[in-house]
C-alpha cells in the first residue's frame, strides 16, 4: 500500500509523521512511503536519513499582515506549490494521505482536494492537528479529510466532530523506558551534578540561545549544574546560531566549562534521560514528550507562533502543575524593540527549581499523570479503519468549557482588558498568573516590527496596555520611545511619518502609557521636558505639558517650562500647558504671566485662565482681593453654542471662589483688629 505523508517546517510537524510511518512500516513490511515537504527545511535533511523517499513542493506561510504585496506573494508561492503536487499525486498515487500540519502540507492537501472533485483520486486522508489551537491550514482542510486525529479534546471544538478522534499525541517509540544512569554515564555527568537541558526546537531559538547565555554569569558560581545547550541550525538574515552562539559565548566574563553547545542532538532522548530540568519551547511536540519522560520544565513560548498556540499549549500544563511558563520580554535594545529573555530573571528560576527537589518531583509527577494515549497505535488503527471502509462511530467528546482565547486583533484585545480590570477592580485584582500572561500579550504587541502595523493598532495598543496593566517594568522601553529620533525613510515621511515611532505612538506612550502609570521620578520628568520642548508633532507636547502638570505638583523646574509653553505655535499645546500651571504653578508672578490670555479671541484659551485662576486660589498661591479684581477684566463670551456656557459657568464660579476667599480674609483681619 502506498502512503504519503506531508508536514514539516518544524520538528513539531516532522516527527510526527515519521513516528506514524515507522509505526506502519513495523506493521507492515511491504508499504511503500513518499514524504512530500520544503526542500531547504528540517524535513529534507531529516527524511532520508530515517529510509524513506522525498520530493519537494514549494510554500510558504500565511501573512499575518495586511500587506497586499505579503498576500500576493503567498497565493503565486501556494498556486505553484500546488500545481506540482497535483502532479506528484498523478505520479505516485497514494491510497492514503497523512497530513500533520504546518504551511508546508498546503500544497497536498489543495492538490488532492482538486483530483478528489473531478475523480482522479481515491485516497482517504487523515489529519492530524497537535496543538490545543489548530492552525489556520487544518481548519481549512478539516472539510475534506476523512479522519482527524486532535492531540487534546479543546481542539475538536474547531471540527465536525464526526471526523474527529482524540489520539494524543505520537510520541517516539524511543522515548519509552528511558536510561537516566547510562545516559548520564554516556554524556560524562558525573555524580550528583544536575543538568539543565536546553534547546529551542529542530532549528532553534534565537530568544533562546541568547537568554541562556546571558543566564550563564548568573549560574557560573555553582559547581554542581551542567547545561547542556542545543543551539540549532538556523542561519537566515543577520542571525547564524551557530556563530553567533560562539561570539556571545566568548564575550562573556565568566567561568563557561560548566556550559557545552551542540547543533543538533540526534539522540535528544539520551538529554531527556540526563536532564534535571528542561528549558524548551511550547510547540505540542516537545510538551508531549517532556510529559511522556516525566520532566520538570520552563517552558517559553514563541511569542509569534500561529494562534499563539504554544502559549496556550504551555499554559493547559502550567494549570496542571507540570511546567513553569516564562514569557519573553520587550525590551530596548540598540534602536528597537525586541523580543528576548532576560538572562538573570531565566537564572533564577533555573535555580529555583534546581534547589527545590520536592518541587522537581511534584512537577514530574504532575507531567507524568498527563494522559497520554498509546497514540501511534491509536492513529494506526484510523488509518487501517479508513481503508477498510468503515464508518467510525460519532465522539461524544464530554470536556469542560475551556476559557476563550484572547482576541487575536489589537484593539479587540485591549477592550478585553479594559473590561477584565474593570471586573477585578484594577491591575492589583489580577492573579499572578493572569497578570504575567497579560503583560505578555503585550510585550507581544510592543515588538512588532512592521512599520506599517504600528500605526494600525500593533505596537500602539502595546503602548496603551503598558499604562492600563500598570506594567511599571516596561517604564524605561517608554521613555526610550520617546528619546529615539531615528528618522524614517523618505516614502515612509510622505505617508505622514517621521520618526520610527511616529506622533500617535508617541503622543499614546505619555498621554497613556506614563500617565496611567503615574510614576514620577527624575527620569520621566527629565524626558517629558524634553517632549514638550523639542517634540515635533504638537499633539505630544500637548499630552507632555498635560501629564507633566499632573505627575509633577509644585516644581519650579515644570513650571519654567510650562510657562515657556505658552509661546508655543500649537493651540493644544498652550491649553494644556494653561492647565497645568493651575496645577503646578507657586510663584504668585504666574498671575501677571496669564493677565495676557483674558481677552484672547480663542476663547478655550480664557477658559483654562480661569480654571487655572480658581486652581491657583484653592491652593494658596493667589489670594481672593488679587483674582476678584481680575474676574471683571476677562472677556465672558464666546461662540460656543450649548443651552449653557462653560466659559461663563467657569468664570461665575471663580468669582464665587474669589469673593468668599476675599471675605474670610477680611473677617480675620477684622478679629485682629478687634484684639
Amino acid at each position: 500500500m502506498r502512503y504519503l505523508l506531508t508536514g514539516g517546517g518544524t520538528g513539531g510537524h516532522v516527527y510526527p509523521a515519521l513516528a506514524i510511518a515507522d509505526e506502519i512500516r513495523c506493521a507492515e513490511p511491504d508499504a511503500q512511503f513518499l514524504y512530500v515537504g520544503l526542500g531547504n527545511k528540517l524535513e529534507s535533511k531529516v527524511v532520508p536519513g530515517r529510509g524513506f523517499r522525498f520530493r519537494a513542493v514549494n510554500s510558504t506561510g500565511f501573512p499575518r499582515s495586511s500587506g497586499i504585496l505579503a498576500y500576493l506573494r503567498f497565493g503565486v508561492v501556494l498556486a505553484w506549490g500546488v500545481i506540482r503536487a497535483l502532479w506528484i499525486l498523478l505520479q505516485y498515487r497514494p491510497r492514503v494521505i497523512v497530513g500533520t500540519g504546518g504551511y508546508v502540507s498546503a500544497p497536498i492537501m489543495f492538490a488532492y482536494a482538486i483530483l478528489s472533485r473531478i475523480g482522479l483520486s481515491r485516497a482517504v486522508v487523515f489529519s492530524y492537528e497537535p496543538n490545543v489551537h489548530p492552525g489556520l491550514l487544518n481548519q481549512a482542510v478539516g472539510g475534506f479529510a476523512h479522519r482527524i486525529g486532535v492531540a487534546f479534546e479543546p481542539a475538536a471544538r474547531e471540527f465536525d466532530m464526526k471526523k474527529v478522534a482524540v489520539v494524543g499525541y505520537p510520541v517516539r517509540r524511543e522515548l519509552e523506558n528511558l536510561d537516566r544512569e547510562g545516559a548520564r554515564q554516556r554524556l560524562g555527568v558525573e555524580g550528583d551534578t544536575k543538568v539543565v537541558l536546553v534547546f529551542g526546537g529542530s532549528g532553534g531559538a534565537r530568544a533562546i540561545n541568547e537568554g541562556i547565555l546571558d543566564a550563564l554569569p548568573h549560574l557560573a558560581h555553582r559547581s554542581d549544574i551542567r547545561v547542556w545547550h542545543i543551539t540549532g541550525r538556523y542561519a537566515a538574515g543577520d542571525y547564524n546560531a551557530v556563530r553567533d552562539n560562539a561570539a556571545h559565548l566568548q564575550r562573556l566574563d565568566c567561568d563557561t566549562s560548566f556550559y557545552r553547545a551542540e547543533e543538533y542532538m540526534n539522540d535528544i532522548q539520551e538529554g531527556y534521560a540526563a536532564a534535571d530540568v528542561v528549558v524548551c519551547r511550547g510547540g505540542a511536540g516537545t510538551l508531549t514528550e517532556i510529559c511522556a519522560c516525566s520532566l520538570p520544565a520552563i517552558i517559553v513560548p514563541l511569542p509569534s507562533a500561529a494562534e499563539d498556540h504554544q502559549a496556550s499549549n504551555a499554559r493547559q500544563l502550567e494549570s496542571q502543575g507540570a511546567v513553569c511558563v516564562h514569557y519573553q520580554e520587550a525590551m530596548w535594545q540598540g534602536s528597537t524593540v525586541r523580543s528576548a529573555i532576560d538572562g538573570r530573571r531565566l537564572a533564577e528560576q533555573i535555580l529555583g527549581l534546581l534547589d527545590d527537589p520536592a518541587r522537581r518531583r511534584a512537577m514530574a509527577t504532575a507531567a507524568g499523570k498527563v494522559p497520554l494515549k498509546d497514540s501511534l497505535a491509536v492513529i494506526r488503527e484510523q488509518i487501517a479503519g479508513l481503508v477498510e471502509g468503515w464508518r467510525p462511530q460519532p465522539l461524544n467528546l464530554e470536556f469542560p468549557p475551556q476559557p476563550q482565547n484572547l482576541p487575536a486583533k489589537p484593539n479587540a484585545l485591549l477592550r478585553h482588558v479594559v473590561n477584565r480590570l474593570e471586573q477585578v477592580g484594577g491591575p492589583r485584582g489580577l492573579d499572578e498568573r493572569e497578570r504575567a500572561y497579560l503583560q505578555y500579550q503585550t510585550d507581544r504587541l510592543l515588538a512588532s516590527e512592521a512599520w506599517y502595523e504600528i500605526p494600525l493598532g500593533y505596537r500602539n495598543v502595546g503602548l496603551k496596555l503598558v499604562g492600563h496593566l500598570q506594567y511599571g517594568a516596561r517604564l524605561p522601553l517608554l521613555l526610550e520611545i520617546l528619546r529615539e529620533r531615528r528618522p524614517v525613510s523618505l516614502h515612509k515621511r510622505l505617508l505622514g511619518g517621521d520618526f520610527v515611532h511616529g506622533g500617535i505612538l508617541r503622543r499614546n506612550t505619555v498621554e497613556i502609557g506614563i500617565a496611567l502609570m503615574a510614576i514620577a521620578n527624575d527620569e520621566v520628568k527629565a524626558v517629558l521636558l524634553g517632549v514638550l520642548e523639542q517634540d515635533p508633532y504638537f499633539e505630544v507636547r500637548a499630552a507632555a505639558a498635560q501629564v507633566l502638570g499632573r505627575l509633577f505638583s509644585a516644581d519650579d523646574m515644570v513650571e519654567a517650562a510650562l510657562v515657556k509653553a505658552l509661546d508655543d505655535p500649537g493651540c493644544r499645546v498652550v491649553i494644556r500647558a494653561l492647565e497645568a500651571l493651575g496645577l503646578v504653578a507657586r510663584d504668585p508672578e504666574v498671575r501677571s504671566t496669564l493677565q495676557r490670555f483674558y481677552l484672547h479671541p480663542n476663547w478655550q484659551f480664557r477658559q483654562e485662565v480661569v480654571v487655572a485662576l480658581r486652581r491657583l486660589l484653592e491652593r494658596g498661591v493667589l489670594g481672593g482681593d488679587q483674582v476678584a479684581v481680575d474676574v471683571d477684566h476677562i472677556l465672558a463670551i464666546s461662540p460656543y453654542f450649548e443651552p449653557e456656557f462653560p466659559l461663563k459657568n467657569n468664570l461665575r464660579r471663580l468669582a464665587e471662589v474669589a469673593a468668599a476667599d476675599s471675605a474670610v480674609d477680611k473677617a480675620t483681619a477684622g478679629r485682629g483688629e478687634a484684639r
